[in-house]
């Protein structure tokens, strides 16, 4: 399906572990330093945000109602994104992925409920995953369509997708996409844990908890954070850098749904290096940091291109599970403007790239499910 996938991006905004605004983070991905610490209640390692920035009418937004971390995240990168698109006096759909949707509210309001036998009275809205998008839709006060997606931890990818899908077919002119995921919290944490790959504190303090494409394998380590790209349709004209997307589902019967060569992936990846149609110069990997989530990977990306230069930034930001797809994106936009590639800050050296002009990044999850979005200089 040629030249059905691709729009421009016109406006970015991100908040991780590794900065809370683009600057910030670009300065951690060069540095090679990630900032993990140990949660307090379960002993694990995990990759809070970084302080997030006082902007006085969101955060007299936010004190307005009961926003889950998720929906506040997303209100940050989201701010950035419509700051740089100068969208501020037009209207835009808003499509946000979230694997696990407002957990704290949810968690906060089990708990209370288990504890009094009396649900707080906004408990239905405020914990329903379409929470997060009327949110956006309220600060910015946009009219179009609003849509919360959640498909795992590839959730901000299929909101990129379907975001383009909504300019292709010319029901919008405007939209803004990405993800957010604030899952540090008691509950996610033990289910991570009992999935038996989540990584320990390493001896000695090692800044680098999450290691991700590492051997032997460092496990996973959670992060929260917030992605989001202003897209408009692709043009013979366009000024920003373009996109194409490829996608797929495979019927695998690990417990996460992806077979060891990583079939999904391999056709996520040939379909968006078909629309582009250009071979990338360097694909940011998905790599959560388990052994066989990583070797999939290895394994498709090999089927798919050969020995291709890879890397991943989830040494920075831990696993942001629906947020991971957009904050690689966005850091992969940063490396073709800086003309600079981010390695892994261990192993082996990547070697050095002339004319940076292409990159594909991977998003996966449960289900089988893969995005890949190969990202060109307009």
């Amino acid at each position: 399906i040629p030249n059905v996938m691709q729009c421009t991006v016109v406006g970015t905004g991100a908040v991780s572990a590794a900065g809370a605004d683009l600057a910030a983070q670009w300065q951690t991905y060069r540095s090679g330093r990630g900032r993990w610490t140990v949660d307090a209640r379960s002993g694990l390692p995990v990759y809070p945000a970084a302080p997030l920035p006082e902007v006085p009418r969101l955060n007299d937004f936010a004190q307005g109602r009961r926003l889950d971390r998720a929906s506040l995240l997303a209100l940050h990168a989201a701010r950035q994104a419509v700051d740089a698109a100068g969208w501020h006096d037009r209207d835009f759909a808003i499509l946000v992925g979230c694997s696990r949707g407002p957990t704290g509210n949810w968690e906060d309001s089990f708990g209370r409920y288990t504890a009094t036998g009396v649900a707080p009275a906004r408990t239905s809205p405020d914990t329903t995953l379409g929470s997060i998008g009327f949110a956006l839709a309220d600060y910015f006060g946009t009219t179009s369509l609003v849509s919360s997606l959640s498909v795992t931890c590839s959730s901000g990818f299929h909101a990129l997708l379907h975001g383009v899908a909504l300019l292709r077919a010319g029901m919008v002119e405007r939209v803004l996409v990405g993800g957010t995921e604030a899952a540090l919290t008691p509950f996610t944490l033990a289910q991570l844990r009992a999935l038996r790959v989540y990584a320990t504190p390493p001896a000695g303090g090692d800044a680098l908890v999450c290691r991700p494409l590492s051997t032997p394998p460092s496990g996973m380590v959670i992060g929260e954070g917030a992605a989001f790209l202003a897209l408009t349709l692709a043009s013979g004209t366009a000024a920003g850098p373009q996109l194409a997307v490829g996608f797929a589902r495979e019927g695998g019967t690990s417990s996460t749904g992806i077979t060891p060569d990583g079939q999904a992936l391999q056709q996520a990846m040939r379909m968006a290096t078909e629309q582009r149609g250009s071979i990338p110069k360097l694909v940011i990997a998905h790599a959560p940091g388990t052994a066989r989530g990583d070797e999939a990977e290895r394994a498709a990306i090999q089927a798919v291109f050969g020995a291709l230069p890879t890397t991943s930034l989830k040494w920075a930001t831990g696993h942001t599970f629906g947020a991971s797809g957009p904050l690689g994106l966005v850091a992969a936009l940063q490396m073709l403007e800086q003309q600079q590639v981010i390695g892994l800050p261990y192993g082996e050296m990547l070697p050095p790239l002339a004319q940076l002009q292409s990159v594909l990044v991977n998003a996966t999850g449960f289900g089988g499910n893969a995005v890949s979005v190969h990202a060109t200089l307009g």
